[in-house]
């Protein structure tokens, strides 16, 4: 179990680090709005829309918008491909609507968004470590080393979606004990029958409110895939540092199925030019099934290591 835990360290260490460094890159995001109004404002009164008609992008407010994307000049590789069109939302005739900043679109048009105007047009352009990395999307012609531009119209900014879930669950592990619950609704100075609440609320009677189990308005923004039951019998609270080895566990897990494959983490060094050593690999995948799991980033697999008997 020592062996474990340092080889858990040892890759939660690792990885942050490649992560930190990938993070550093996201200045390479260019946006140029070459229509429209350039400066806004959500504050009320002149040039400002208020909190309820806003008028500049910020974080988790929906953004309804026309795109198009392009194979930018910048890109390497053969030049007949430059301007090539990949995709574009006037070719159906709809404006997609999104939470921004959520992860809902490749990360560097969701933080290019950000500051934009609505009736403004602007270029996102996107380095490949912002789209969709060294894996590309070959179905949609973007290779590895494919350098993205996003034309994009804000045609429409509403506000975000309340979440009183992540309100009152102040520890931030998705799940919402009496304690919290009371707490919040005493600084709102309301009068709640948590009895009742729960038994209308817990389903399964662990004696916490889930993300799914709960009714009131939660937002966009959820909890990751297939995280593991919190509070399941015999478990303990969840740890501070657990939220960022959560955090890591979304950023690198890009076919979000709660576990990273040997090309996903590769995919992370071959991108800070680095490569992925089957030693690295073996010490990362304690139990050789090819994936490393949410458990194993904590260093609490209970099964067999590589190479013990069972």
């Amino acid at each position: 179990m020592i062996s474990m835990i340092s080889s858990s360290a040892c890759i939660t260490v690792v990885i942050f680090a490649t992560v930190s460094c990938l993070a550093l890159a996201s200045s390479d995001i260019k946006v140029i709005v070459y229509d429209g109004p350039t400066k806004c404002s959500n504050k009320r009164g002149k040039g400002g829309g208020g909190d309820d008609n806003p008028t500049k992008v910020e974080p988790n407010m929906i953004v309804g918008l026309h795109f198009t994307v392009t194979v930018d000049e910048s890109s390497a590789g053969p030049r007949d491909v430059v301007g090539r069109k990949i995709e574009s939302s006037r070719d159906v005739g709809v404006a997609p609507s999104f939470a921004v900043g959520q992860g809902k679109v490749v990360a560097g048009l969701d933080r290019g968004l950000i500051g934009l105007c609505k009736g403004s047009s602007a270029y996102i352009v996107v380095p490949p470590h912002m789209a969709y990395g060294r894996a590309g999307k070959p179905e949609q012609g973007v290779g590895a080393d494919t350098v993205l531009r996003y034309d994009v119209e804000i045609v429409d900014i509403r506000p975000a979606v309340p979440n009183d879930f992540l309100k009152i669950d102040t520890n931030k592990d998705w799940e919402i004990s009496a304690d919290e619950a009371r707490e919040y609704f005493e600084r709102m100075g309301q009068e709640v029958n948590l009895d009742k609440l729960w038994e209308d609320e817990d389903k399964d009677a662990d004696g916490y409110i889930s993300w799914d189990e709960f009714k009131g308005p939660k937002g966009s923004e959820g909890p990751p895939p297939k995280m593991p039951k919190k509070h399941a019998k015999g478990q303990q609270h969840k740890q501070p540092q657990q939220e960022n080895i959560e955090t890591l566990v979304r950023q690198i897990d890009t076919d979000e199925d709660g576990k990273i494959s040997k090309a996903e983490l590769s995919n992370i060094f071959k991108e800070m030019g680095g490569e992925l050593t089957e030693s690295f690999w073996e010490e990362s995948d304690p139990d050789g099934d090819g994936f490393i799991t949410y458990e194993e980033f904590l260093g609490t697999t209970k099964g067999p290591e590589r190479g013990e008997e069972l």
